[in-house]
């Protein structure tokens, strides 16, 4: 019923544009005027058609042209006439959601007879741009030292990064939507990327980062848009190797990870390794990590069928290291280096594009990635035990089934069937039986046996050190966990010149997602062998048969005239989460109630439980409780109007102005966590546990911005924004529980933030010999909390809650980029290089300095960490071989070597000094923390072969 009932309403929804629709996000278009080069005037009827493609248009009366539906992409415009010489505009570049302009001249043949060829010069200023964006193209990534989509987007205005997490103007991580080819590819249970996409494949990468069209949805912060690689008409491939190091100055790493030499370092409060690099435990070695891809582009049949693939492997040996001093079972191990953040890759991307006839094309896209390494344990806390650590195996993939008719040369439309699968699993090993004899942690000894005489008995111990200050001296982390999500989109798009100034889009999409999750450490069983921990309980936690639905449609219209530019739309969106919530909520566990109305059956029907009825045989079981126990969240909808404007001020000056609402239901991980509400009996506060009827998340944004031209390379971009953003997800205030002193928390619409900045970027783009960019970004982010799970100790008591807005984790307040690129002929240098003033952290105070006995509250984030700044380098030297075009190449990362601190001591603020707590029996190296610096300096030399 509901199914029925929100595909109904959203087809309503879907017809309200009377219009047929366009694809959304994955095309551009072109527009011009073709005139007689001699006279100048136009000429009505002219034909013009983008070579390898099927797709053109004829001039109208005033010799004017339009055509829609270009895949983002460098292409060669025909122009022709009957007694007129052909007209070849070649590096013509279109971009998703953009209009290009060109002007087209045909010269008589009574005057030219042999064809005619011009290069195209790019747009400067884009006139139809009404929010703030940015866009990298496939030329651009190839000559950046970039390797990873993540270094390309880090280096964009507006964008921090903060630990794994990408924030666009001030949002949190999770408020970033992912889209591939048009398709949603967002992990809806963390809000992370469902597959990894590799630089190779990409045509064109788009940030949007200010307010973003109807057409795009549930994402609060930014879209980041991928448009991959086109099979070409001719054979092309590229094949490319590299392997590299870390090249660390300095020295004293080893012996700080092993705590041994003290005696040979300054002491500075009882800490030795004060002057040591923390990182200089990493020596030369040439194949620390390595490279290999290859792709491959062409046709199989051809002008009918063609494709591209691309393969991708990566290993890289980690740049976290810990010291085997210890086994697993406690004995004194070789003390050899260990990594600890190794990992490897696989990728792949493939397309097949079938043109079954001149108005249709379909196609398919897969990508797929599998990613293995160490994580999921602290690396800090099994430095001396490195072989104690959890492994890590993650798997997605991805496949775009793609059907696009053109209805006439000012309609098409396309329908898309989609799916993606992602699963991530995290254990020490693969079965339980493999713990067997690893309960180390849970049976931690006093001391363990290190000598043994001829008859195998015990002649030499050592104690096993615990407490405060020191690493654990054995076992093997009993975590396990393993989540799974796979989704089934289906999408129709439709694109309508409906009159000469309106492009008119309109679309609905359908999704189903289904969520697996299960998670908990082993528990010891009474006869002391390891077992999972009862279903019943809270250590034990089950998410499955969880398959909330999505759906979604949108009216949008582009309207191009020549003193302004309107992108005008609106968006509806529902959602129903498919979710329960307790009908009581003072009673909310149905595998073990409290009420007695709950525990045993109302025989009478009062309502009340007599005597008679409290007795063992009139129990209710679970079956019945389940039948009443809990009601259906209620499903959520929003409409948002989304409103952006460019108004054109000179003939190289253009000011925009764009306000919408946006909507955002919260990841799943807020949803469904801690399935069942297993409020315990125990006095104390329980959860936070799951919200299935959590509201969406709200943000209001605003922005006004400038793009001036000077001559005919430099643009200047001026952009001031604010963001207001309610509802966000956090820990709700305590739920009183039946019986005294049991409380629980769930997941609430409580937090908000409000964001605000200006951003200002130069560029000059490539004029045969150098081009670069520089931005600056100030911008304020605060909110009530970074995290939900921030406010879970002020709501257990246990803390002050948050009472005024505070620095959000990621509030950078000033940020710079910059990027060069130097070239001529098969050869190119170029660098970037960031800074980005410190984020805050909360400074910590020491208790034994309290003369009264209770701290001052210390407002949260109150203090700022170091400023952080890098440089990487990119070099190469091309040759042709008649064909063949290897290229020699040198990247560094992170040319300085510069320590960026990622985390400080709370009492200092460095990563490298503290005072607090630190005691004469800890652990020699315990305050040498290679993990609160970014990666160190990389130096990797490789060789591509293009042909």
């Amino acid at each position: 019923m509901r199914l029925r009932s929100c595909l109904a309403l959203a087809a309503i929804v879907g017809s309200l544009s009377l219009a047929p629709a366009a694809l959304a996000q994955t095309t551009g278009q072109l527009s011009g005027t073709v005139r007689d080069a001699q006279s100048g005037e136009a000429i009505i009827g002219a034909s013009v058609l983008v070579e390898g493609t099927t797709q053109g248009a004829s001039t109208n009366i005033d010799g004017e042209f339009r055509i829609i539906g270009v895949r983002p992409g460098a292409y060669t415009l025909v122009a022709s006439y009957i007694g007129y010489a052909t007209t070849r505009l070649e590096g013509v570049r279109v971009n998703v959601d953009l209009t290009t302009t060109v002007e087209l001249e045909l010269t008589s043949e009574t005057v030219q007879t042999e064809e005619v060829v011009v290069t195209a010069s790019a747009d400067l200023v884009r006139r139809d741009l009404t929010s703030s964006e940015f866009r990298v193209t496939s030329d651009a990534i190839e000559s950046l030292p970039v390797q990873e989509v993540g270094d390309i987007l880090s280096t964009q205005a507006g964008v921090t990064t903060s630990g794994a997490g990408i924030h666009i103007r001030g949002g949190r991580s999770k408020e970033v939507a992912y889209f591939v080819d048009g398709v949603r590819v967002t992990d809806a249970y963390d809000g992370s990327v469902s597959v990894q996409i590799e630089n190779e494949g990409i045509e064109e990468l788009q940030i949007i980062a200010g307010t973003y069209n109807a057409e795009y949805g549930q994402a609060n912060s930014g879209i980041i848009n991928v448009v991959t690689k086109d099979p070409g008409t001719e054979f092309e491939g590229n094949v490319e190797l590299f392997s590299g190091t870390y090249a660390v100055s300095g020295d004293g790493g080893a012996d700080a990870l092993r705590g041994s030499n003290t005696g040979d370092y300054p002491l500075l409060a009882n800490l030795p390794y004060i002057d040591v690099d923390p990182y200089s435990y990493l020596g030369v070695n040439p194949t620390q990590y390595v490279n290999g891809q290859a792709s491959l582009s062409g046709p199989i049949l051809a002008d009918r069928l063609g494709f591209f693939a691309l393969g991708r492997y990566f290993r890289n040996d980690g740049w976290l290291y810990g010291s085997r001093v210890f086994n697993t079972d406690g004995t004194p191990g070789d003390s050899a280096l260990v990594p600890m953040n190794a990992f490897e890759k696989y990728s792949g991307q493939a397309t097949l594009k079938l043109r079954a006839s001149n108005r249709i094309n379909l196609s398919l896209t897969t990508l797929a990635s599998l990613t293995t390494g160490d994580g999921g344990s602290s690396a800090f806390d099994f430095r001396l035990n490195p072989d104690g650590i959890r492994s890590y195996r993650d798997e997605g993939l991805t496949a775009n089934l793609q059907l696009t008719h053109t209805l006439s040369n000012t309609a098409f439309y396309t329908l898309n069937a989609s799916t993606f699968y992602k699963r991530n699993r995290t254990a020490a090993f693969d079965t339980i039986e493999e713990y067997e004899d690893n309960a180390f942690l849970l049976q931690t000894p006093e001391f363990v046996y290190t000598g043994y005489d001829g008859n195998g008995l015990p002649t030499d111990s050592i104690a096993v050190l615990q407490g405060p200050g020191r690493f654990l001296r054995g076992g093997v982390d009993l975590g396990r966990f393993q989540r799974e999500t796979r989704n089934l989109s289906f999408k129709g798009d439709l694109t309508w010149q409906a009159l000469e100034q309106h492009l008119v889009k309109t679309g609905l999409e359908v999704r189903l997602d289904d969520i697996y999750l299960e998670n908990y450490g082993l528990t010891l069983a009474d006869d002391g062998t390891l077992q999972i921990p009862g279903p019943g309980t809270n250590e034990y936690q089950l998410i499955e048969d969880v398959r909330p639905l999505t759906v979604s449609a949108y009216l949008q219209d582009k309207a191009e005239y020549e003193s302004f530019v309107i992108n005008a739309g609106l968006r509806f969106d529902y959602f129903d989460s498919n979710g329960q919530i307790p009908a009581d909520p003072e009673d909310p566990n149905a595998f073990n109630p409290q009420k007695r109305i709950n525990r045993f059956n109302d025989l009478d029907g009062d309502g009340q439980i007599s005597e008679a009825e409290e007795v063992d045989e009139n129990r209710t079981t679970l079956e019945q409780r389940l039948g009443y126990f809990y009601e259906d969240a209620t499903p959520k909808f929003q409409v948002s109007p989304r409103l952006g404007v460019a108004y054109p001020i000179t003939a190289q000056g253009v000011i925009h102005f764009s306000y919408g609402y946006f909507f955002q239901i919260p990841t799943y991980e807020f949803l469904f966590a801690n399935p069942g509400y297993r409020v315990g009996t125990s006095s104390g506060t329980y959860g936070p546990y799951g919200n299935p009827d959590l509201d969406p998340q709200r943000t209001v944004m605003y922005e006004i911005g400038l793009q001036q031209g000077f001559g005919d390379d430099f643009l200047l971009d001026v952009t001031g924004f604010y963001r207001d953003i309610e509802d966000w997800v956090s820990v709700g205030f305590p739920i009183d529980g039946t019986l005294p002193g049991v409380d629980y928390l769930i997941y609430e619409n409580l937090d908000f933030s409000n964001v605000r900045g200006i951003t200002a970027a130069l560029s000059k783009r490539f004029n045969g010999r150098f081009s670069f960019d520089v931005d600056y970004t100030f911008q304020v982010a605060e909110g009530s909390n970074s995290d939900p799970n921030d406010a879970i100790a002020a709501r257990s008591g246990a803390d002050a809650p948050t009472l005024r807005i505070i620095p959000l984790n990621w509030d950078q307040r000033h940020t710079f980029n910059a990027s060069l690129f130097v070239g001529g002929g098969g050869w190119g240098a170029s660098a970037i290089g960031r800074f980005g003033t410190g984020y805050p952290y909360t400074p910590a105070a020491d208790p034994g300095g309290d003369r009264i006995g209770t701290l001052p509250a210390i407002p949260t984030n109150a203090l700022r960490r170091p400023a952080t700044a890098s440089v990487d380098l990119y070099a190469f030297r091309q040759f042709d071989l008649g064909g063949v075009a290897p290229r020699v190449f040198l990247q560094v990362y992170n040319l300085l070597d510069a320590r960026n601190a990622t985390g400080v001591y709370g009492d200092t603020g460095l990563p490298d000094v503290t005072f607090l707590n630190v005691g004469a029996q800890d652990d020699p190296g315990y305050y040498v923390r290679p993990d609160f610096y970014q990666e160190p300096r990389r130096i990797q030399l490789g060789l591509s072969v293009g042909f």
